[in-house]
C-alpha cells in the first residue's frame, strides 16, 4: 500500500505518456508541466483563497500546454523532441518565476488530509490514478478515437489516406497527456500542501521507461495501458528496494536510465528480427 501511494502520481503521468507514445510521439515536458501545475494551483489559492479555483487552474494549464504541444506536432509537423524540450524549459522557467525560486504553501489542512485518507484500504491518491486508468483504457479500447490513435502511430500516412484526422488525433493525445500532468501536479499539492517549482524531476524519463518496459513501440501504434501500469509499479518496487538496502537516491536515475536503454535495445532487436 505504501508503494501504491508513492507511485500514484507518477502512474497518472505514465497514463498520459502512454497515450502520446501510442500515437507515435513522446513528451519530454511532463515533469516540468507537473511542477508548473502545482505552482500555479498553489499561487491561485494563495491569491484568491479558493481551493477549487486553484485546482482547476492547475489542471487547465496542463491541458493548455499539452494542447499546444499537440498543435505544433500534429498541425505544423514539428518534431516532438524539439517541441516538448522547448515546453520543458518554458514550463520549468515559468514555475520558478511564479514561485520566486521558492515554494508556495497555501493549502488548508482539510485539503492535504485527503492525501492521507484510504478507501477500502487503498490510498485516496491511488484511487484517482485507478479511475483515470480505467477511463483512458476504455477510451483507447472502445472508441473510434482509440482506433485512430493506434492507426496514426502505426502508419500515419496510411491512416491519413484512410480518412483518419491524424493531426487532430495527435493534438488530443498530447492534450490528454498535459491534462494528466495537470492532475498529477494538483495531487502533488495534496501530498505536500503547496507547489514546488523543482518537483517532477525525471518524471518524464520514468514514465517513458515504464511505457517502453511495458512493451510499447517507441515508433507508435503498439502498446497496452495496463502493461505500462505494471511496469511503473515494477519501477516503484525497484526504487523502494534500493531505498531499503541503503542505496543513495541519486543512483535511482542511473538505474532507470539503464533499464530504459536495455528495454529500447531489446525492442529494436525484436523488430529487426
Amino acid at each position: 500500500m505504501n508503494v501504491l501511494n508513492q507511485v500514484s502520481i507518477l502512474a497518472i503521468v505514465t497514463v498520459g505518456a502512454s497515450v502520446v507514445i501510442f500515437s507515435g510521439g513522446f513528451d519530454l515536458s511532463a515533469g516540468a508541466v507537473v511542477a508548473l501545475s502545482a505552482v500555479l494551483a498553489a499561487l491561485v489559492v494563495d491569491i484568491t483563497g479558493d481551493v477549487w479555483l486553484g485546482v482547476s487552474a492547475g489542471i487547465f494549464i496542463g491541458l493548455v500546454v499539452g494542447g499546444l504541444n499537440g498543435f505544433f506536432v500534429g498541425y505544423l509537423n514539428v518534431s516532438p523532441l524539439i517541441v516538448t524540450l522547448g515546453a520543458l524549459n518554458i514550463c520549468r522557467g515559468l514555475a520558478l518565476v511564479l514561485a520566486k525560486d521558492g515554494a508556495i504553501y497555501s493549502f488548508p489542512s482539510w485539503y492535504t488530509n485527503f492525501g492521507a485518507m484510504r478507501f477500502l484500504g487503498i490510498p485516496s491518491l491511488a484511487w484517482v490514478a485507478i479511475v483515470l486508468f480505467v477511463i483512458v483504457s476504455l477510451i483507447l479500447r472502445y472508441t473510434p478515437f482509440g482506433l485512430n490513435l493506434y492507426a496514426s502511430g502505426g502508419n500515419p500516412k496510411a491512416a491519413r489516406l484512410s480518412g483518419v484526422p491524424v493531426a487532430r488525433v495527435k493534438l488530443i493525445a498530447f492534450a490528454i497527456s498535459g491534462a494528466c500532468c495537470g492532475v498529477a501536479g494538483v495531487l502533488l499539492t495534496v501530498r505536500s500542501g503547496g507547489g514546488d517549482p523543482t518537483s517532477g524531476m525525471l518524471y518524464e524519463l520514468e514514465a517513458i521507461a515504464a511505457v517502453v518496459l511495458g512493451g510499447a513501440a517507441l515508433s507508435g501504434g503498439e502498446g497496452r495501458l495496463w502493461r505500462s501500469m505494471l511496469a511503473i509499479l515494477l519501477l516503484a518496487v525497484l526504487a523502494n528496494g534500493l531505498n531499503i538496502i541503503g542505496v543513495h537516491p541519486h543512483w535511482k536515475g542511473v538505474v532507470i536510465g539503464v533499464i530504459l536503454t536495455i528495454a529500447a535495445t531489446l525492442d529494436a532487436l525484436k523488430r529487426s528480427r
